[in-house]
């Protein structure tokens, strides 16, 4: 058996205690192989059930898997990620947002408390990878909340959009249009912190228990069906269980942006956004097409908007994301 029965055993074990409630078929794996290994008459037979219940295999797949299992192990049905480096990396990518969003979750908290209750929070991140973590709510009104973290400074900000790179923040412009199509009120929350991965690569994974590191190993050399699910059921309960982790946090303070405006300043300075108002090759300024909007000039104090949130609700501030002007525009017939 490849990796030996204990490091099989104790992979098995690890992945169904840590992240037992995902639907990563790893995990059903190892459930079956832990089945596969109790032995009797009836171990293959039950093996096959635990694979097909998870809905990752046929029955006529898991049934043939189910008989290897015992003599061969899991992990080697496993499959390896092809891309193992930091943009596809769990520590790079969904760690530094989860603590975000768990440490603006506080502020929203305490936003609610100041409002004497008439706010309450709805938490959208577990039900979908939508464009909304949370909405603010009170009465009829709402207000829906994206939160970011912006962990790489652009150090070509001054040079190609005439920016600092301090006061440079990067909003996806597709996801903007996306999200204002479905919630044309929503709003980025952004904390600007280009020193928590370095904080983060320092912490992680040294505080994880035993069966943690194995789950954590496992979740960064392979990938399968539902992979995601155990990714953010990793991720988000580390942040939640460990101090250690949300202290890594800090304070930035938080600054925000509406989709609308953020789509606003594209249309009318595009040389902010490059790959439309200039060339975007050779530039550093590669992969997605960003607004690069300004943090003093563009965004709004997080505590200004909590403020006009307690003394007059969502309405104040959706009214202020929907203010209009008239203005001549060119209209081309050729």
């Amino acid at each position: 058996m490849a990796g030996g029965e204990d490091e099989e055993r104790k992979s098995a074990t690890a992945l169904t205690e840590v992240l037992g409630a995902s639907r990563w078929e790893a995990v059903a794996l190892a459930r079956a192989y832990l089945k596969a290994v109790e032995g009797g008459a009836q171990a293959e037979e039950a093996a096959a059930g635990v694979i097909y219940d998870a809905r990752v295999r046929s029955m006529k797949q898991s049934v043939v898997i189910a008989s290897t299992l015992a003599a061969e192990g899991f992990i080697a049905r496993l499959s390896p990620r092809k891309n193992t480096g930091s943009a596809a990396n769990p520590i790079t990518k969904l760690f530094p947002a989860a603590i975000t969003e768990e440490r603006f979750l506080g502020l929203l908290e305490a936003t609610c408390v100041e409002s004497h209750g008439r706010l309450t929070i709805s938490d959208e991140r577990q039900k979908s990878h939508s464009f909304v973590d949370f909405v603010l709510h009170k009465e009829g009104d709402s207000l829906p909340i994206n939160v970011k973290n912006a962990g790489t400074r652009f150090e070509s900000a001054k040079a190609l959009v005439d920016l600092e790179p301090d006061d440079c923040i990067p909003i996806p412009a597709y996801k903007a249009y996306g999200a204002v199509e479905v919630f044309p009120n929503i709003i980025y929350a952004v904390s600007a912190d280009y020193d928590l991965l370095r904080r983060l690569r320092e912490t992680i994974p040294a505080v994880f228990n035993d069966h943690e590191r194995i789950a954590w190993d496992l979740l960064n050399r392979y990938t399968g069906m539902h992979l995601r699910t155990a990714e953010d059921a990793f991720v988000y309960g580390m942040v939640r269980k460990y101090d250690q982790i949300k202290a890594v946090g800090g304070d930035r303070p938080f600054v925000t942006i509406s989709a609308r405006k953020a789509i606003r300043i594209l249309q009318t300075m595009p040389k902010r956004t490059p790959g439309i108002g200039m060339r975007a090759w050779g530039t550093g300024a590669m992969g997605e097409t960003n607004v690069h909007v300004s943090v003093a000039r563009d965004m709004t104090p997080w505590v200004d908007i909590a403020q006009m949130l307690v003394q007059q609700g969502p309405q104040a501030v959706t009214k202020l994301i929907g203010q209009t002007k008239m203005e001549f525009v060119s209209d081309p017939k050729v």
